[in-house]
């Protein structure tokens, strides 16, 4: 059979001269000679970038030699590594740019997640700082900084914005009905932007709409609107409608029929008018607090809600209001109250049976009593009860937080040496707020406390040695303190240098009754400037002698710290050596509003300014 021509294709090249002589040279030299002229030639080739399937064959063929001394096995071993690893780092990068793409459009995409956390390279401090340490510990990170300042975040870059938004968003309270019509507006640009962005609306996972409207055609055309936008917060967890008009049945069924798992669900208003609420059966906390119960709702559903739920609720939060009588007796029946771990009891009668059940409920780990005992003398019985038993206590073991604000017992010294030798030994305690508790007697359970970071005390007439005795009783490592007197012996601003020892306290407010900020009324437009700045300058006055203070309480309001760099002039807002500090006012607390809104940086100090349930334990506004 002929053989085929060859094809014009496979004709050798041409060769100039000099490739020809250099193709015979090497022909001609022995094969170790060879050998180091393809390692030489390789070697060139990675030194100039290029590494390919062909440089990967030169040193494939040159290991494959025999005889090769062993210090040029070892180089080309190591030449072939490096270029090997330089090549699989650049395809890493490119598929990891793949991969956060696809977490920029499904930010939930489980895949894309699980690639970008395990991120196998180790990097170098030439590189950005967001690629030295895993998006995970920037969370954490973010998660310490008071929203005040996380907002910077915002534009530093695209990885520190996704962060920050995520926080931001995370609790999102919104205003309707109330006299600024800019709330209402930024509600309702939200609700358009949820129905058209997902990728924003997963962000949003605690919704609390504040309602101030009455019954009238704009009320109607508010709640359709509320209805139409209330599903596109797809991964909604938590959920809580505050003012009036109050949740009502039809609302009830709307909610239950777009985010049927609720895990957390707040009532606040003047009337439990949520018929039906009692649907829901995956409900890990609830909030009650009704100042009347003549509202649609029958009480009873109260039970029906705390029954359904026993096998999830942990949390429960009941308000009323102690100028009328009520009663929480027949919800204390249920047996989730003996699975709570929280529970928060405010403005309400307490009567022995719910005290009874109380000190059953033997998983409890944070507990606010506030209020009044309809048995007194039976209270004090209740908590002396406690024993501790193999260093144990018998009467709530693993209390962590306890909040005791009682009104109209400030006299009963029984009562409160009764708690107060409960809360004794309790190495476990982290927060504690004694409400009216004469000061001598939280004195002497303070120094058992070993565990203690967040405390609110009053000390009714403040001089030098309680504030020492005060300093000296608590751990250093205390991260909020609320002090409030009625009389002081000089300007409570003046005792704030004692408080420079505890180097995590983020949280200081000083409060004496007797101080209210300067009113334009009350005073010419002169005195009234003069007296605002002498205000402003003893609040900063706190901020400059505690330099790692976050927050600053000042007579009720609250301020956030704003440190910047300079040097030391004076004491008008100049921290010698440590630069400028400023304060930035804070929006006061609303009516029935929890205050959650308001971020004052942590879980701890919100619990210290009583924010962390819907109650008016005092006025609100300037009127405080």
């Amino acid at each position: 059979m002929p053989r085929p021509l060859p094809k014009p294709m496979d004709s050798p090249a041409p060769q100039d001269d000099l490739t020809a002589a250099v193709v015979d040279a090497v022909q001609a030299l022995p094969t170790l000679h060879k050998a180091k002229f393809l390692l030489d030639t390789s070697l060139a080739l990675i030194d100039t970038g290029r590494y390919d399937d062909v440089v990967e064959n030169y040193l494939d063929v040159y290991l494959r030699t025999p005889g090769l001394p062993t210090e040029d096995t070892t180089k080309a071993m190591l030449a072939r590594g490096r270029a090997r690893r330089a090549a699989g780092d650049r395809l890493l990068a490119k598929a990891k740019q793949d991969f956060q793409a696809v977490a920029k459009l499904d930010p939930l995409n489980r895949v894309a997640q699980s690639h970008l956390r395990r991120d196998p390279l180790i990097h170098f401090s030439d590189e950005p700082a967001h690629h030295r340490a895993p998006p995970e510990i920037w969370e954490r990170v973010a998660r310490h900084i008071p929203r005040h300042h996380l907002r910077t975040w915002l534009f530093v870059s695209s990885f520190h914005r996704e962060i920050a938004q995520r926080l931001i968003f995370h609790t999102m309270d919104l205003y309707f009905g109330d006299d600024q019509a800019d709330n209402v507006h930024k509600g309702l640009d939200v609700w358009d932007r949820v129905k058209a962005d997902q990728v924003f609306a997963k962000k949003v996972k605690t919704l609390r709409i504040h309602w101030a409207y009455e019954e009238g055609d704009m009320l109607d055309f508010m709640m359709r609107l509320f209805r139409g936008a209330l599903p596109s917060f797809t991964d909604l967890q938590e959920f809580e409608w505050i003012g009036y008009p109050e949740l009502r049945d039809e609302n009830v069924q709307a909610v239950l029929d777009s985010h049927p798992n609720l895990q957390s669900l707040g009532l606040i208003g003047w009337h439990f008018d949520a018929e039906g609420v009692s649907a829901f059966h995956n409900l890990r906390k609830f909030t009650l607090r009704a100042e009347d119960d003549d509202g649609w709702a029958d009480m009873g559903e109260v039970r029906t809600v705390l029954d359904n739920n026993a096998r999830t609720l942990r949390h429960l939060t009941l308000g009323a209001y102690l100028s009328r009588d009520h009663s929480w007796d027949s919800a204390f029946q249920s047996v989730t109250i003996k699975n709570l771990t929280h529970l928060d009891l405010v403005d309400t009668r307490i009567s022995h049976i719910v005290l009874a059940r109380i000190a059953h409920a033997h998983n409890l780990q944070s507990l606010t009593l506030h209020g009044t005992f309809e048995e007194p003398s039976s209270a004090s019985v209740v908590f002396g009860s406690d024993h501790i038993i193999d260093g144990r206590h018998t009467f709530l073991p693993h209390l962590e937080v306890f909040r005791f604000v009682m009104v109209g017992h400030d006299d009963d010294i029984a009562l409160f040496t009764s708690v107060v030798q409960f809360l004794r030994h309790r190495t476990k305690l982290r927060r504690l707020d004694l409400g009216s508790c004469p000061w001598e007697l939280v004195q002497s359970v303070l120094p058992d406390l070993w565990s203690l970071r967040v405390l609110r005390v009053r000390i009714a007439n403040l001089n030098e040695d309680s504030a020492v005795a005060l300093v000296n009783a608590i751990p250093r490592s205390m991260v909020a303190i609320h002090l409030a007197t009625v009389a002081s012996d000089k300007p409570v601003d003046e005792y704030a240098h004692l408080f420079s020892r505890f180097t995590a306290l983020s949280m200081l407010h000083l409060h004496s009754a007797r101080r209210r900020r300067p009113q334009p009324t009350s005073m010419s437009e002169k005195d009234f400037t003069l007296q605002t700045d002498l205000w402003h300058a003893s609040a900063r006055h706190i901020a400059t002698c505690v330099p790692s203070l976050d927050f600053v309480g000042w007579h009720g309001e609250h301020y956030v710290v704003v440190r910047g760099d300079g040097g030391g002039v004076r004491g008008d807002g100049w921290d010698k050596g440590a630069g400028v500090v400023e304060l930035k006012e804070l929006p006061t607390r609303r009516r029935l509003d929890c205050g959650t809104g308001v971020d004052l940086g942590s879980d701890d100090a919100a619990w210290l300014e009583r924010k962390d349930v819907p109650i008016d334990y005092e006025m609100p506004g300037l009127e405080n």
